[in-house]
């Protein structure tokens, strides 16, 4: 972890360097990021998707799940299917379970936090988790493994969500207004 953090914070410095260092006042400044910093980003980029997909392939491992990984990179399993209505962008949906990080953290419990409710690609909530519902029918469960760049990104979320954290869920999805 230290290594990524460090990586992107170079990263960071160098092209803030870039933008603001060659300006001069009354002057127009054009920025030009040198090659060597672009390749970098992208190895970068790829270096963190590599660990996160072991991380991922040991959480799969570690609760006996088998993932099915879409397009955008949520791997999640539907643990039982029905016949139920299947959201759409704009669906008000309730769901109930069980959020946490990797080493256990939870992040949303709705025995202790309630059902969750949120309108389908109009919430805060992480884009992961509404791909999740929308892969889902009412009634069915899920487990999933939401990956950082469908979480909460590189810079987390305060405190509560330290920066690149894979999420855990194992979710039901009740209802769909």
């Amino acid at each position: 972890m230290g290594v990524k953090k460090a990586n992107i914070c170079a990263i960071s410095i160098i092209v803030f360097l870039f933008c603001f260092a060659c300006q001069n006042k009354g002057e127009e400044a054009s920025v030009v990021v040198p090659l060597n910093v672009e390749k970098e980003k992208i190895a970068v980029n790829r270096e963190i998707v590599r660990r996160e997909t072991t991380d991922i392939e040991l959480i799969a491992k570690r609760y006996h799940w088998q993932l099915i990984c879409n397009e955008s990179g949520l791997y999640y399993q539907i643990v039982n299917t029905t016949s139920g209505r299947q959201p759409q962008a704009k669906d008000r949906v309730k769901i109930k379970g069980i959020i946490t990080l990797p080493d256990g953290k939870e992040i949303y419990n709705s025995a202790t936090d309630g059902i969750k409710e949120f309108v389908v690609h109009q919430s805060d909530e992480p884009v992961g988790l509404h791909e999740l519902v929308k892969l889902m029918h009412e009634g069915e469960k899920a487990n999933a493994v939401i990956p950082s760049h469908l979480g909460y990104g590189i810079s987390g979320n305060g405190t509560n969500i330290p920066a690149l954290s894979l999420l855990i869920c194992k979710i039901e999805l009740i209802n769909i207004n």
